[in-house]
């Protein structure tokens, strides 16, 4: 059960000077409120932020507005988390990402979340026990029926993704997608989530997790290096997310009554371009802005053609309102 900020602060408090007590907490010692992997957490901040454990709680209690706060040692992972990741962020994470300290670190952020007290560590533990339990037990008809309908790819490369590590459950990724964007997109993230953990019951293992960050970061480079839509000056914030219509990729068709363009499609975190293709090169970009809160409109998939004829399918229709 978690205790309030008050007996929190007895138990924080910072030694006296002249002690001989270093700031940092040994490896092997822990807050008693925290499960072990919280306690692991809040030291792998302090290292990354180069500040004591003591000085991190101290900064966390000043945030919190009463005196007793309900689930405190999650507020505490949330805030230490944070504050390591405004670090981590501020550097070029590739290299990180690729030897797999970062995915292991933002792992143990998530169990952390999920986990951060003793009783909640023991809870979800025995929780996961009895699912690989029933996991034993033959499957039923409509279960069976799902399990044939499994994407291939899952179905081949999910197996070498498993080990018995501890494992992330839904709640805990969404919440990291909300303050970690390159784990997943927040609008987006109990689907991403829902395919990552198709055939592992809903529970996320590590080495899925660290394939799917490399995955992601190979497809972020890739994008940072493609041109803006022709005659297109990007916001400064702005990114590409999407692109289709290129070699190797779907033909894209624009239609407007019985008139069709070819061309290619970019979709950015603010707008949608579409160019169509001239003799040579693609003409000026067309832009549907999808930032803008004064203008309404509506967008919705169809399956489309010329003259609304369902030849094609992921369309999409753009009305203005």
């Amino acid at each position: 059960m978690d205790m309030g900020v008050e007996s929190q602060r007895e138990l924080t408090a910072a030694p006296a000077a002249g002690t001989g007590t270093e700031s940092r907490p040994p490896g092997g010692s822990g807050r008693k409120h925290l499960s072990s992997i919280a306690n692991h957490v809040l030291r792998q901040c302090s290292l990354t932020l180069d500040r004591s454990v003591n000085d991190l709680v101290a900064d966390c209690e000043l945030g919190l507005k009463t005196a007793a706060v309900g689930n405190y040692s999650r507020k505490l992972v949330e805030f230490c988390s944070l504050q390591a990741l405004q670090i981590i962020a501020s550097h070029d994470i590739g290299e990180k990402i690729s030897d797999g300290s970062l995915s292991r670190f933002t792992f143990d952020m998530m169990l952390a979340w999920e986990t951060p007290t003793p009783s909640d560590q023991q809870v979800t533990m025995e929780s996961i026990a009895k699912e690989r339990e029933d996991r034993k037990e033959p499957l039923g008809e409509n279960e069976a029926v799902m399990g044939d309908e499994t994407s291939l790819f899952y179905s081949d490369i999910m197996p070498l993704l498993v080990n018995e590590e501890p494992t992330v459950g839904e709640e805990a990724y969404v919440w990291f997608g909300s303050v970690f964007p390159l784990a997943c997109d927040v609008v987006n993230a109990r689907f991403t989530f829902e395919a990552l953990t198709a055939t592992t019951a809903n529970r996320l293992h590590y080495p899925a997790y660290d394939r799917f960050l490399k995955e992601m970061d190979k497809s972020f480079k890739f994008f940072q290096d493609l041109p803006a839509p022709t005659g297109i000056e990007f916001a400064e914030d702005e990114f590409i997310l999407h692109m289709e219509g290129t070699a190797g990729t779907q033909r894209v068709v624009r239609h407007i009554g019985s008139t069709s363009w070819p061309g290619r499609v970019t979709l950015t975190n603010k707008a949608l371009y579409f160019e169509a293709s001239g003799k040579n090169s693609y003409e000026a970009a067309i832009k549907v802005d999808l930032s803008d809160t004064r203008i309404e409109h509506q967008i919705s998939t169809v399956s489309s053609g010329p003259f609304g004829v369902p030849l094609f399918d992921k369309a999409i229709v753009f009305e203005s309102l």
